[in-house]
């Protein structure tokens, strides 16, 4: 695993407050090198976890029962937190975006779970997630500060439930996201971290993820127009090359572009084959992306690398990294 350059001094003691872990005035320093990761925790939620042990969604019968035992939840729980934090200790990114993860006490609990297992992150964020039927949040844990925490990306966005029905039009917002803004070498890096609609529902949902991209797309603008990095991480549910990725990036309006950091120029030439973090029914897809500004790809050479996942209790997905190497002046 790369070790991380120039740190932020790790002795300074942690107090929680969720909209964002603060811990007194840290001074931003530069860094050579900052590696920013996502991984989608696959239900990493109290209330659905049995979901990562094999049980179906809904609960029924000797099922439900076992699980409504007083206690077993949380112990099972505590056990795939545990499971979830090793493998994103083992990545040890300065910085990464968490999709499926449960509310506030869940999150804590996780990142309790990942200092123990050996990297302390001294900030944090959840978002305030309108996903009420899931319960999935979207997180970031982060060694460097977090400032202007967004625990939601605000706004709606009309999109077509049917091509054939003009009358069949429907409204969407951005249920599990946030934003924050990071100090790299004295300039805003503003993060935002998404999950879009799932892929489960044919063309409407299609179209919901496109118009979720464009609310994406339209808030992160101002801060790309006025010069300063931008980077949007998480579970997109759409791979490389399609409309929400083209959306999300930019490349069907006439503004600045993001970059693809999933494609090839970008990987290593051994790891050209493993550019997938998702497989379905044999079909192997990189869903989960990470966008960078053309500002960071002019300061910082980009070289993107896939986490392998083995064991289910983390995820059925893999996980995704970014490392930025800062040209030297």
């Amino acid at each position: 695993m790369m070790e991380r350059r120039n740190r932020l001094n790790s002795g300074v003691l942690a107090t929680i407050a969720f909209c964002a872990l603060l811990t007194g005035p840290a001074q931003a320093e530069d860094v050579e090198s900052l590696q920013i990761a996502t991984l989608n925790c696959e239900f990493l939620i109290r209330e659905k976890v049995h979901k990562k042990f094999g049980y179906p969604y809904e609960l029924t019968g000797a099922d439900k029962e076992k699980w409504d035992q007083p206690g077993y939840r949380d112990e099972q729980f505590a056990v795939a937190a545990e499971t979830v934090a090793k493998k994103i200790a083992e990545i040890g990114a300065d910085v990464i975006g968490l999709v499926e993860v449960g509310d506030e006490k869940d999150v804590k609990e996780l990142w309790k779970a990942v200092k123990q297992a050996g990297l302390d992150y001294r900030y944090l964020a959840v978002c305030d997630s309108k996903d009420k039927y899931t319960g999935q949040h979207v997180a970031v844990f982060s060694k460097l500060k977090l400032k202007d925490v967004k625990q939601q990306i605000p706004g709606r966005e009309f999109f077509d439930e049917e091509l054939d029905d003009e009358d069949r039009e429907n409204s969407t917002d951005v249920s599990k996201a946030l934003s924050t803004v990071l100090d790299v070498n004295g300039k805003p890096l503003n993060l935002y971290v998404v999950h879009l609609s799932s892929e489960r529902g044919g063309h409407e949902q299609d179209q919901k993820r496109v118009a979720q991209s464009s609310i994406v797309r339209r808030t992160y603008l101002p801060k790309l127009s006025a010069g300063e990095h931008v980077v949007v991480v998480g579970d997109f549910n759409d791979h490389r090359g399609q409309p929400t990725l083209m959306r999300i990036r930019g490349r069907d309006d006439i503004f600045e572009d993001l970059i693809q950091t999933g494609k090839l120029m970008h990987f290593a030439r051994e790891d050209e084959d493993e550019r997938w973090t998702y497989s379905f029914r044999g079909i192997r897809y990189q869903i989960d992306h990470i966008l960078v500004s053309q500002s960071l790809g002019e300061l910082a050479k980009i070289r993107t690398k896939v986490i392998p996942v083995e064991d289910s209790v983390v995820s059925d997905h893999r996980g995704l990294a970014v490392d930025l190497t800062f040209k030297q002046e």
